[in-house]
């Protein structure tokens, strides 16, 4: 079953304004991964996207983001702590595998390894939760939340 994403505005519970998100199924995407996963208080995690504090960090979550190439397994940053905002609190990974047209988020666990290094060493859970996206429809979130970004708050 593939499952729908998208990008749009959203006030975080944490957030004092709306910016922009990731969706799943319509829903903001730590309230989904908190249901999904069962993680408690998992929805008030930031998505890793947005203002993390070190452009190092920053960076590293969009290119492991950016799905690679077919056949590819990336460690990706999803969620942070949203107090933080940085790699060295709690990070929600997971592995983002590409097979052809699909991309597949196989596995989730917790990086244990922080800063640069995240997702380095992480203590996966022993229950995998696969959710699988239609590539296109991935890579067309991902440009649409960047063109989001860009153009700032929601009015």
């Amino acid at each position: 079953m593939l499952h729908r994403i998208h990008a749009d505005y959203h006030q975080a519970t944490f957030s004092r304004s709306a910016c922009a998100w990731l969706f799943i199924d319509d829903v903001p995407i730590e309230r989904w991964l908190n249901d999904h996963l069962e993680y408690p208080g998992l929805d008030m995690n930031a998505l890793s996207l947005i203002w993390l504090l070190d452009e190092e960090e920053d960076a590293l979550a969009q290119r492991r983001f950016a799905p690679a190439e077919d056949g590819s397994s990336t460690l990706v940053p999803l969620l942070v702590c949203s107090d933080d905002m940085d790699f060295d609190c709690f990070v929600l990974m997971t592995e983002q595998v590409i097979d052809g047209d699909t991309l597949h988020w196989r596995r989730f666990g917790l990086s244990v390894s922080s800063g640069l290094e995240v997702g380095i060493s992480t203590r996966w859970d022993a229950e995998n939760r696969p959710v699988s996206f239609s590539l296109a429809q991935f890579r067309g979130a991902l440009e649409d939340f960047y063109r989001l970004m860009k153009a700032g708050v929601a009015e």
